[in-house]
């Protein structure tokens, strides 16, 4: 159940951020999130056995995962630093963990004492063995340097954040990094009580381990939603106003360019805010022109300074 909930919302941020994107900006986030919908998705039982048996039935695929899940985060994080005001997290120190981690988690996957045959849940079988224990704590020893970096970013996306939705999704983020720094604490006491003391051990600490997975899903996966949801209802309000201000500057605008008989025709499709653009200046060349008897009263040149404020403001 806990898997699917998490394939549910990496998912539904992959239809967010197809939808919502910028072209180019958010295309490394967009990518990592689908790698990482894949691979939470191979967590279901029913879909690892079949994908696994076209490997041999030998849990590989359980390592597979584990390296794309791995090479997710790492796109996340660099991703989400890229399209924030902070350094980039991609540099050689992060690639460098990256190989590392990659390098340690397939050496011991191949030093645990496989036994053939796939398996329902690979660390409840082979948990006990200390090839089996460094190959799952090699993940999240990795996943606690990554997040770490980001919630610092993310911290300081905070604190430079102008935008509200800047702020939202800056905290969402901080929270889901924190929420990952103690999933991973969580799973490295999982792996040491069950070296120590076999798998009852361990099983005390997994509620808590699928509670804390849930919530690092829900606050990244929400933190990277808001800014291009926000980012897209801030353009709809926008483009709402723009073509408010055209139409209420209508008549005035008629009047300005029969005044300096002018021809007043726009151009064929085009966008709100040349429109706009192109209406506040022929009514103040109009209102200039000392030919003509066009002037302005006091609530024209309010209605008109509102729609240039506006104008200039961006989204």
């Amino acid at each position: 159940m806990v898997e699917l909930v998490v394939s549910a919302l990496m998912w539904t941020l992959v239809g967010v951020l197809v939808v919502f994107r910028r072209a180019r900006k958010e295309r490394s986030v967009l990518y990592a999130a689908v790698t990482i919908a894949v691979t939470m998705m191979l967590n279901d039982d029913d879909l690892y056995f079949v994908v696994d048996g076209w490997f041999g039935a030998r849990d590989v695929v359980h390592l597979i995962s584990a390296i794309t899940l791995m090479f997710g985060v790492h796109y996340l994080a660099k991703g989400i630093s890229r399209a924030g005001a902070q350094p980039s997290l991609g540099g050689w120190p992060a690639r460098a963990a990256l190989t590392a981690a990659i390098l340690v988690t397939t050496v011991a996957f191949v030093l645990v004492p496989h036994e053939g045959g796939t398996t329902a849940s690979f660390m409840r079988v082979y948990g006990d063995h200390p090839a089996a224990a460094v190959y799952s704590s090699t993940q999240y020893v990795y996943f606690i340097y990554v997040f770490t970096a980001l919630a610092r970013a993310s911290a300081a996306t905070l604190r430079s954040a102008v935008l509200r939705r800047e702020r939202v999704a800056a905290v969402l983020l901080i929270t889901g990094s924190l929420c990952v720094l103690l999933l991973s604490l969580n799973v490295l006491v999982m792996n040491v009580a069950q070296l120590a003391g076999g798998l009852s051990a361990a099983e005390p600490w997994r509620p808590t381990y699928y509670l804390f997975q849930v919530l690092t899903f829900a606050f990244l996966a929400g933190g990277l939603a808001v800014a291009p949801i926000g980012r897209w209802v801030t353009e709809v309000r926008r483009s709402r106003e723009i073509r408010s201000f055209v139409d209420r500057l209508a008549p005035l605008w008629s009047e300005a360019v029969s005044a300096r008989a002018a021809p007043g025709v726009e151009p064929a499709r085009a966008d709100p805010e040349l429109r706009l653009h192109r209406r506040i200046i022929e009514i103040r060349d109009a209102a200039m022109d000392g030919r003509n008897d066009f002037a302005l009263d006091d609530d024209q040149r309010a209605l008109l300074r509102t729609a240039e404020e506006r104008l200039l403001a961006g989204a």
